[in-house]
């Protein structure tokens, strides 16, 4: 039964790890990836190895003992290890560190400089683009703003309330497709967006059309809502809101502030996407080709898969927990 379970535990994670993320990314992201770590802790031990071409040592493995929790699933105390590590940092015991992990791929150390009231200064933020991006991310909060959002997957919020725009801030509204924008009546969209429903789901790889390199891009409404003057939103960063929605209603937030590729954030049904379709010119909106049965049927199977594992199993552990309930009664 436990041999079951960890099987089945195995291929749910192996299911959801499937958002690529570059080196020059790893900010972005421990962001937006749900599975990511980011979390302070000591080192217990480490291992190091010696690449020809690398003018340093490397660290190949390192035993790390959590102290606290910024984002994922962390268990302060309980040693964990990680391998392929990109540091060449000589660790020492009794120092504390910050971590970064989203695959076995990509595990990242970050010596602390300094850190007052609640804020860090990370040893090379002032010379390296990407350490620099992390330590301000952490610092404003978003590291753990991302971590209150992974605990409400499986809730539904409006488009509205997903984009934080309220028509009664906004300027205007655009729809970018294609490369081609088109300004949408504010009234009529905000009409919508009010009764559109999306659920927050495990952050996945988007559907790839199989008609070229760009096609998401073909494929996908990039929605933006320029604010009215001394209006901003996504905590007073940006003075207009936004979101990019396939035609198989996949939502994303990322794909005009990151360089990431866009990642399915949350989901909305397909026949909403339709309705934002019309609100296009003509022109437009005729040429927009609804996903075939067998592409709905694909994307049904793989939001349905997660789940469907997922209960089974919550079900196998409910029946081992009752099985063992019952022989310690005997």
């Amino acid at each position: 039964m436990k041999k079951l379970i960890c099987l089945l535990g195995v291929f749910v994670i192996t299911l959801t790890m499937s958002i690529s993320v570059f080196a020059g990314d790893v900010p972005e992201g421990l962001l937006y990836e749900d599975n990511a770590k980011v979390f302070l802790g000591t080192v217990a031990n480490y291992t190091t190895k010696d690449i020809p071409s690398a003018p340093y040592t490397i660290i190949d493995t390192v035993e790390v003992i959590p102290t606290e929790k910024i984002k994922g699933d962390v268990e302060i105390g309980v040693k964990e290890t990680y391998s392929r590590c990109h540091s060449s940092l000589e660790l020492k015991s009794d120092t504390e560190y910050l971590f970064g992990y989203f695959d076995e791929n990509n595990f990242y150390i970050y010596e602390i400089e300094s850190r007052n009231d609640g804020r860090f200064k990370l040893v090379g933020s002032d010379d390296y683009d990407m350490t620099m991006r992390f330590e301000e991310y952490l610092n404003d909060g978003l590291y753990a703003d991302a971590e209150k959002e992974r605990s409400t997957i499986g809730l539904e919020v409006t488009l509205s309330e997903y984009m934080e725009a309220e028509i009664d801030i906004a300027e205007k509204v655009t729809f970018n497709i294609g490369g081609n924008r088109y300004e949408i009546d504010k009234d009529a969209f905000f009409k919508l967006a009010d009764e559109i429903k999306v659920e927050n789901v495990k952050n996945d790889a988007l559907k790839q059309p199989d008609t070229g390199d760009n096609s998401w891009q073909e494929n996908m409404i990039f929605i933006t809502v320029d604010l009215k003057e001394g209006h901003t939103v996504y905590k007073g960063e940006f003075p207009f809101a936004m979101a990019a929605i396939s035609k198989y209603g996949e939502v994303s937030h990322n794909a005009l502030e990151m360089s990431l590729l866009p990642s399915k954030d949350y989901q909305m049904e397909i026949e909403d996407v339709a309705k934002l379709y019309k609100l296009l010119p003509l022109e437009v909106s005729e040429k927009y080709v609804e996903p075939t049965v067998e592409e709905k049927t694909e994307l049904n199977n793989r939001n349905n898969v997660i789940v469907g594992v997922s209960v089974s199993i919550l079900v196998i552990g409910l029946i081992g927990y009752f099985v063992f309930k019952k022989k310690t009664r005997r």
